[in-house]
């Protein structure tokens, strides 16, 4: 079904800076201007002198794009915000540049946001965005157009989504850049054109990824799953290895994480040290292998030799070097529970 795309009362492109504002009021004019949408605390480290920004902005008949590039520190919108505006819009954000981590917040939990990828945030929702310097290009659709477009789209995106990584939303990605990048040299035609075309392949995009598996919260909690084990078993000799080390390198909250793991009846660090007993217990009973216990234990990130053995104790009935020695001796492996 094709979308209807109302047109607003004006079409119209143009550049903002704070050049030639004077230094003392180029914060109030920025939160005034470009981020009139929400609220934002500036970072104290930075002088109010030092404080530059610039952007570039188009209100085209089916959505509006803006490209800048600032140092904010917090972006957040709260419950009063969201009701006196009504938050009609959805903002997909496609990160350029940041020489920080952004974090998405909200009661949900965080989601750490790489560059490259695009965020879906739900204007109607608390949230608050944690950042240093950065570039992004933000595209604004009215709710009602996606909505009615995209009929599995979540009501209520929680702690926002990151668009899954395909070769169709990469492309999605590469075009908004592209087009925010293009704006300068275009002409009006040319442009109002341009965001028609990108308006109708955004809500494409998200119609065809939103009835693929990878918006199913079933689905992408197997996914998670799956990739939380595997990452532990390859990292298992990494000493900070554990909630927040997860989250960040599967790029999801620690509340996501926590809710995966609980679904299998598991805390994370127990998952973690769980694995970490079992390669052990692998280890020593391989006739092949004649590491010192101690080596093996801090090979898989256990380097308190105290703590182990009375781990590994606790959980195979036996000490480390009883399973060695009844290895070596061919009369079985110490006792084995599931």
């Amino acid at each position: 079904m094709q979308a209807t795309l109302a047109a607003p009362p004006r079409v119209r492109y143009f550049e903002l800076s704070t050049d030639h504002v004077a230094p003392a009021q180029r914060r109030e004019f920025w939160r005034d201007t470009i981020l009139n949408r929400s609220d934002a605390e500036f970072r104290s480290d930075i002088p109010l002198r030092g404080f530059t920004a610039s952007a570039r902005c188009y209100i085209g008949a089916s959505a509006e794009l803006r490209y800048g590039a600032l140092d904010v520190g917090v972006l957040h919108r709260d419950a009063t915000r969201c009701r006196r505006d009504g938050g009609d819009e959805l903002l997909l954000t496609a990160l350029v540049a940041t020489d920080e981590s952004v974090r998405y917040l909200d009661a949900a939990g965080e989601l750490v946001v790489p560059a490259g990828r695009i965020l879906l945030t739900d204007m109607a929702m608390p949230f608050a965005l944690e950042m240093g310097p950065f570039r992004s290009v933000n595209l604004r659709l009215p709710r009602r157009v996606l909505t009615g477009a995209v009929p599995r789209l979540p009501a209520n995106l929680r702690a926002g989504r990151l668009l899954p990584a395909t070769p169709l939303t990469t492309l999605l990605y590469e075009q908004i850049v592209r087009f925010a990048e293009s704006l300068p040299t275009m002409t009006e035609a040319e442009r109002e054109v341009a965001m028609d075309a990108m308006s109708h392949f955004t809500i494409a995009t998200l119609r065809l990824e939103t009835q693929s598996t990878a918006w199913d919260d079933d689905a992408h909690d197997d996914g998670l799953w799956l990739a939380a084990r595997r990452f532990i078993e390859r990292n298992l000799d990494r000493a900070d290895l554990g909630p927040e080390v997860l989250a960040r390198s599967l790029r999801c909250s620690r509340t996501q994480l926590y809710r995966v793991f609980s679904r299998h009846n598991v805390a994370v660090m127990d998952h973690i040290r769980e694995t970490r007993l079992r390669r052990c217990h692998e280890m020593l009973t391989d006739r092949a292998c004649d590491l010192p216990i101690a080596e093996i234990a801090a090979g898989v990130g256990m380097e308190d030799a105290s703590s182990f053995s009375r781990g590994f104790r606790r959980r195979f009935g036996c000490s480390p070097g009883d399973v060695r020695r009844q290895a070596m001796s061919g009369f079985g492996h110490g006792r084995w529970t599931e």
